[in-house]
């Protein structure tokens, strides 16, 4: 099967031809993958690991390839299979248990695909998890408004680009960088406003206004009037001495 007796070379391939665009073939190899993981009764804590990761490669395929309604098994053995990983590293490796891919990534994973499936209350809750997890989970909050807009989700999201502080432009792209969550594209949370602006008439001008607040920031800094991560200079400018000494010698 794919040469799978290396399963950490095997997981590496898979995602090689992802990048590559090579989805199908991803998914076969995928698919047996989590198959023969699944058959091995008693795991070590290293096959549960290599399972769980091949469980989320399995989602995001089903998310990429258009057919996020054929995942809600994946989705359900990727919650429990996490759940089994992290009573074994309990017992048998619980220095491993901070270096785990974060539990908000997970549930933002399945609520993704839950939102693709159009079972939106499913996607609602998915997302409000990961806003317990980690208060202004920008990518959460977004998505939540795109899959099911009403006053509660529009709120989250206007707390959520608040908390996530001004534009940044890295690496020639402009985005918001949460605290403790992933970074979202600038050009999607735009978009997201836009579209709730739509979706959520009583949202409509706080939405806009928010939007040509960012949008500001993000000329300002083409512009030079800004610095492209201003969290990162007033960082920078706080290391910066606050007096030059020799000039009392």
């Amino acid at each position: 099967m794919f040469g799978m007796q290396d399963p950490s070379q095997t997981l590496h391939q898979i995602e090689r031809y992802m990048q590559e665009g090579r989805l199908e073939l991803s998914e076969v190899m995928a698919t047996q993958f989590c198959d023969m993981m699944l058959g091995r009764k008693k795991r070590e804590p290293q096959d549960q690991i290599f399972l769980l990761k091949g469980l989320r490669l399995m989602c995001d395929i089903y998310l990429m390839r258009g057919k996020a309604d054929q995942s809600m098994a994946t989705i359900k053995r990727m919650h429990g299979e996490r759940k089994s990983l992290v009573k074994v590293l309990q017992k048998h490796a619980p220095q491993m248990l901070d270096s785990m891919q974060p539990e908000h990534e997970d549930h933002l994973r399945a609520g993704r695909l839950w939102a693709a499936a159009g079972k939106g209350r499913k996607a609602a809750k998915a997302f409000s998890v990961c806003e317990k997890l980690v208060p202004g989970h920008l990518a959460a909050a977004r998505a939540a408004v795109e899959a099911l807009p009403n006053k509660g989700h529009a709120e989250r999201l206007l707390r959520a680009i608040a908390a996530a502080g001004d534009v940044i432009q890295a690496n020639g792209a402009f985005q918001l960088d949460p605290p403790g969550s992933p970074p979202v594209s600038l050009h999607d949370v735009l978009t997201t406003l836009h579209n709730g602006v739509s979706t959520i008439p009583s949202y409509a001008d706080k939405f806009q206004a928010e939007r040509a607040r960012l949008e500001a920031q993000q000329a300002a800094i083409i512009a030079g009037e800004q610095a492209a991560n201003a969290r990162l200079q007033t960082a920078l400018d706080s290391l910066q001495p606050k007096h030059d000494y020799y000039q009392y010698g």
